[in-house]
């Protein structure tokens, strides 16, 4: 079984993000204005993907988390709010707020940054699952 997915790029006046060109944000349709908001202080924007919530910082190049969904093995998963490190960031700018607890990473060390995360919460909700 099998679907369409679509990757992403968004061109700002500070640069592109073309991190998300071959990540599956939309899954089914090709119409984006569904998963993207433009902060109103125009400093950010919020990416809903199928799997993933991003939050790009425009002028500074970076992008951050808020939701993760983890896929383990053997058909565990995990839907929740990314927390790694101690940086905690409030964006209000939205039509809801925002608390994130993932550092903002450049862009060009992102993809990686998160797949570092994502092994971590592997780790874990292995051992959640195989704990007896």
């Amino acid at each position: 079984m099998g679907c369409e997915a679509y990757g992403l790029i968004i061109n700002t006046n500070f640069g592109s993000f073309e991190q998300f060109s071959k990540t599956p944000i939309l899954i089914g349709s090709e119409n984006y204005s569904r998963c993207i908001e433009h902060s109103s202080c125009k400093n950010y924007i919020l990416i809903r993907g199928e799997f993933h919530v991003y939050i790009l910082n425009l002028m500074e190049q970076t992008i951050s988390i808020y939701k993760a969904t983890i896929r383990g093995v053997e058909n565990t998963w995990s839907e929740e709010q990314a927390i790694y490190g101690n940086k905690k960031y409030h964006i209000g700018s939205f039509s809801r707020q925002y608390y994130l607890q993932f550092p903002f990473v450049h862009k060009e060390k992102f993809l990686s940054f998160l797949g570092k995360y994502e092994a971590l919460r592997r780790e874990q909700i292995s051992a959640a699952v195989n704990a007896t």
